[in-house]
């Protein structure tokens, strides 16, 4: 799955595109591990990924999270 330039894959970081702001400043935010892409069910939903103190992954979509690495590289 792509996100800009990039193709998400399993192994990223990943947290809502909501978020970013908050990480720039510091402030907590969910992270989680993207576990599989495809195609899952209904809602456009690309994407699993298991967020930090879960114990089971959830389906969501790409266009809705952004990399931590990237927020990490616009500090």
């Amino acid at each position: 799955m792509r996100v800009g330039n990039y193709i998400m894959k399993a192994g990223d970081l990943v947290t809502y595109s909501f978020q970013r702001s908050r990480w720039a400043n510091g402030e907590s935010v969910d992270v989680g591990l993207v576990i599989e892409t495809g195609e899952f069910g209904y809602a456009n939903c690309d994407v699993k990924v298991l967020w930090q103190g879960y114990e089971k992954p959830s389906t969501e979509t790409r266009q809705f999270l952004t990399l931590v690495e990237t927020i990490n590289a616009s500090r």
